[in-house]
């Protein structure tokens, strides 16, 4: 007899299996049950423009908003479902884990998911926030999501800054690849203003997808971040089903880190 399994491990190297229902604290999930949100989403009228890319931008730019006022992610998933019925749908919680190299300890957080209200649209949220300036710098990083499942790819923006206001925010929206498995992007992270701020100490990449045909699925989301410095540079992402490959300019100089993975959340196109 088989018993059906889900990924609940980053990395395909390494990935834990576990059978479908059951719980995992290896990464220190929220026991959270239910969608945050979905009460006050039901009903409601949005305030996001209809696009897909558009709203992706919104979104992506009101979580960054809400998360440098300081409110906790349960206030955050509270206000987008209230205000623009986003129904948090992979249970809930946030977290950051302390990734790559020890030196420059940089935090990854896990992806966030959120349905809109009325559409078979969803978006995914992932970022990053270096714990203090990296001593090494200069090369161009990457930061890219991957997902479990085939999905179609509807509009995907990044989007980082400074921790002060000596840099302003910068946007991208064209990604280096896509596909029907996620994202990803190429950026400088600099410049820096020695060990008191970098323009690129915190981002948050969006990417709105659908289901890639009529039913449902459950899939997960994982997101990666591939840092250089010196004469070395990220050169190009590869993106595959529950997979990120980085390429490099030379093989120094360089480290990857993959985050957390989501809940397994059910993605349905009617």
């Amino acid at each position: 007899m088989h018993t059906k399994m889900r990924l609940v491990g980053a990395a395909v190297a390494g990935a834990v299996l576990l059978p479908v229902g059951a719980s995992s604290t290896a990464f220190g999930q929220s026991a959270q049950a239910g969608a945050t949100g979905a009460a006050a989403a039901r009903g409601c009228v949005s305030k996001l423009p209809d696009s897909a890319k558009a709203q992706t931008d919104r979104v992506t730019a009101l979580i960054q908003k809400l998360e440098g006022q300081g409110l906790s992610q349960e206030r955050i998933d509270a206000k987008l479902a209230t205000d623009y019925c986003l129904e948090r749908v992979d249970g809930g919680g946030s977290e950051l884990s302390t990734l790559g190299n020890p030196s420059d300890e940089i935090k990854l957080s896990k992806p966030i998911i959120y349905k809109a209200e009325g559409k078979d649209r969803y978006i995914a949220a992932a970022g990053w926030k270096w714990k203090k300036i990296p001593s090494n710098t200069k090369g161009y990083d990457a930061f890219a999501l991957t997902f479990s499942k085939k999905v179609t790819v509807l509009a995907h923006t990044l989007q980082y800054q400074g921790k002060g206001n000596v840099y302003g925010k910068k946007k991208m929206t064209q990604a280096q690849t896509t596909g029907g498995y996620g994202s990803g992007f190429i950026f400088n992270e600099g410049p820096k203003l020695g060990t008191a701020d970098m323009q690129g100490y915190q981002g948050l990449m969006g990417i709105s997808f659908k289901a890639s045909k009529r039913g449902c699925w459950d899939l997960q989301a994982f997101s990666k971040y591939g840092h250089t410095w010196k004469s070395s540079s990220v050169t190009g992402i590869g993106i595959g089903r529950w997979s990120i490959s980085l390429t490099w300019a030379n093989n120094s100089n360089k480290w990857q880190q993959a985050s957390q993975p989501s809940r397994e959340v059910r993605v349905c196109r009617s």
